[in-house]
């Protein structure tokens, strides 16, 4: 019997494998290039030197060097290695942690189709229930695996269902508290919005207040220092009682200027009458202008003692409607080339 080198497949040995397999016929091989090519294409950016572990693994397990390709993406897998850091590295340089979760997923597939072509059943599974766990939805390509490692997901996925189960239930309230979260942002940023054009709709305005103003009558100091009520209560009263005032001023000097001596013939002139007019005139118009006084200090008074420095106030003014996208084309002659280009503003 031939010996065989440990990690290499003998010429007659059928085992799984993914990419460089010669068990593999020619679609399937190009099948499984474009699959990965897409991968690549539509994946999310990866570092470079992630790419790089992974791509040297990659070729090792393409050319059937399985143990060598195992220990490399258990390598790169050991979350006790240190990340892989940026920049060129060499084939052999010492081992480092890949992060980016793709490519994670995709060195724990080819670690598993690996270890399932040299038979270490258990240890594929390992990798196989990670995948699961991560990805719950993760299906293996038939055009990159063969059936023996599709048969170890199926068989490894129907094992731990109710742990994928309990993942997906989890996962599925994360994503809902994430959204959530979102949502409550964006009802937060609308009320922030709304409040700053309230704000910017307000314009505030500062009246200083004078105490000769104060000084004047008729409610005047009330209605400066924001009194309204007392300022229409002296208003009336005072407009009242100086009317009232006024009034009786007349009456009492048009009863006063009756000349009594000089009337016609026939007729006379009841002087206990016109002293009782005269008298009450006069009483009116002394307790009017008694009260018209006292009105008038007591306001002053009040609204010196009461009075406000300035008084601040607020008017509504014209708030500018949002920015709207805009957007032109552009385009510029380099050296070697024309430059097209797209300008917008919002």
């Amino acid at each position: 019997m031939a010996a065989r080198t440990p990690g290499r497949r003998s010429p007659g040995a059928r085992f799984p494998s993914v990419g460089g397999c010669r068990a593999l016929r020619a679609p399937r091989r190009l099948a499984a290039v474009a699959a990965a090519a897409l991968a690549l294409c539509f994946a999310a950016p990866a570092r470079a030197d992630d790419v790089q572990q992974f791509e040297l693994a990659k070729t090792r397990f393409d050319a059937g060097h399985y143990e060598e390709a195992v220990s490399r993406f258990a390598a790169m897998l050991d979350p006790a290695n240190a990340p892989c850091e940026r920049g060129p590295i060499e084939a052999e340089g010492k081992p480092c942690r890949i992060s980016e979760p793709g490519l994670v997923e995709r060195a724990r597939g080819l670690a598993a189709a690996a270890l399932v072509a040299l038979r270490r059943t258990s240890e594929a599974e390992a990798y196989i229930e990670k995948i699961l766990l991560d990805n719950p939805v993760y299906s293996p390509n038939p055009a990159v695996f063969q059936p023996e490692v599709i048969d170890r997901f199926t068989a490894v996925r129907a094992r731990i269902r109710a742990r994928i189960e309990e993942v997906t239930r989890q996962k599925a309230e994360a994503q809902r508290a994430a959204r959530l979260r979102v949502e409550r942002g964006r009802e937060d940023e609308r009320r922030w919005v709304a409040e700053i054009h309230r704000l910017a709709g307000r314009e505030r305005v500062v009246a200083q207040n004078s105490r000769w103003t104060a000084m004047l009558p008729f409610g005047v100091g009330q209605f400066q220092n924001g009194d309204d009520g007392l300022g229409w209560f002296f208003l009336v009263s005072q407009a009242v009682a100086g009317g009232t005032s006024i009034v009786s001023a007349f009456a009492l000097a048009s009863y006063e200027n009756v000349d009594v001596s000089q009337r016609p013939s026939g007729q006379s002139v009841d002087i206990d009458a016109l002293n009782s007019r005269i008298g009450t005139a006069a009483a009116v118009n002394r307790v009017a202008f008694g009260a018209f006084a006292t009105l008038v200090a007591a306001g002053i008074a009040h609204a010196q003692i009461t009075f406000v420095p300035e008084r601040v106030s607020f008017r509504t003014r014209p708030v500018p409607p949002p920015p709207s996208f805009t957007a032109a084309p552009t385009i510029s002659v380099v050296p070697g080339g024309i430059v097209a280009g797209l300008t917008g503003r919002f």
